[in-house]
C-alpha cells in the first residue's frame, strides 16, 4: 500500500488565489487523463477476474470461488491517519482444501481527509495477487493465513486537482470462510497488513460474501 503523501507534497496546493483560473486551466487535462486511467484500470481488474473465472471446466468444477464486500483500509504515520472506505471484488481457484490463490481489486466509494487539510479527499485503488493456506476447523469454518503482493494507486483531490502514487508492497493476514447453511455459500473475513519501509501503519479489514463454483 502506499505511503501517506508527505506534507511538503500536500502543501503545494497551499498557493495563494492569485492566478487560480490559470492553474485550473492547466490541470484540467491532467485531471481528465487521472480520471479515465482509474476507470479503465478497475474495469480492466474487473474483466481480468471474470476471464480467469470463465476458465473453469466441469473437471474444476466446486474448486473456482469468488466474493466481494466492503474493505476498511487505515493508513497511520503516528501523527495523521486515513480511514477511506472501498469495495472490493475477488476470485480465486482452491487447489485443496488447505490452499488457494486468487486475485483481488479494491476502489474507494467514500473518500477520506487528512486533518488540517479540508477539502483534499484521497481515495485508494489496489490489485493483491495472494496465496492463503489454512486448514478446516470445523465443518463450516476455514480458517487461513495469507501472503501476497499488492499494488495499490493513492489519489489525492484537491480544488480539482489530481495527484497519483503508486507503490507495491508486501501483504500478510489472517482471515476466515464460513459456510451459510451450504457449501457453495460463505462469509469472507480477513485482515491484512501491508510492509511498508516508510513508517506507515497500513491494514485493512474486509468482510462480504461469496460463492463456490
Amino acid at each position: 500500500m502506499p505511503i501517506l503523501l508527505p506534507r511538503n507534497w500536500i502543501c503545494k496546493w497551499q498557493q495563494p488565489d492569485r492566478g487560480i483560473g490559470e492553474k485550473q486551466h492547466k490541470y484540467y487535462v491532467s485531471k481528465t487523463f487521472h480520471s479515465l486511467k482509474r476507470e479503465i484500470k478497475m474495469k480492466k481488474n474487473i474483466l481480468l477476474l471474470s476471464t480467469a473465472l470463465l476458465f473453469s471446466t466441469s473437471a474444476l468444477a466446486d474448486n473456482w470461488y469468488i466474493d466481494g464486500g466492503a474493505g476498511f483500509i487505515t493508513f497511520d504515520d503516528g501523527t495523521d491517519t486515513l480511514s477511506p472506505t472501498n469495495i472490493y471484488l475477488r476470485g480465486g481457484y482452491r487447489v485443496n482444501q488447505y490452499f488457494n490463490v486468487g486475485l483481488e481489486s479494491s476502489t474507494t466509494v467514500s473518500s477520506d481527509q487528512l486533518s488540517g487539510f479540508p477539502g483534499m479527499d484521497f481515495d485508494v485503488d489496489a490489485v493483491t495477487l495472494y496465496v492463503r493456506g489454512g486448514m478446516p476447523v470445523t465443518e463450516s469454518v476455514w480458517l487461513y493465513a495469507q501472503l501476497g503482493r499488492t499494488n495499490t494507486e493513492l489519489t489525492a483531490e484537491y480544488l480539482g486537482v489530481q495527484v497519483s502514487e503508486d507503490d507495491n508492497d508486501t501483504m500478510y493476514g489472517l482471515g476466515a470462510d464460513v459456510d451459510l447453511g451450504s457449501k457453495n455459500l460463505y462469509l469472507a473475513l480477513n485482515y491484512s497488513m501491508y510492509n511498508n519501509n516508510d513508517g506507515v501503519d497500513v491494514t485493512a479489514f474486509n468482510l462480504g460474501l461469496g460463492v463456490r463454483f
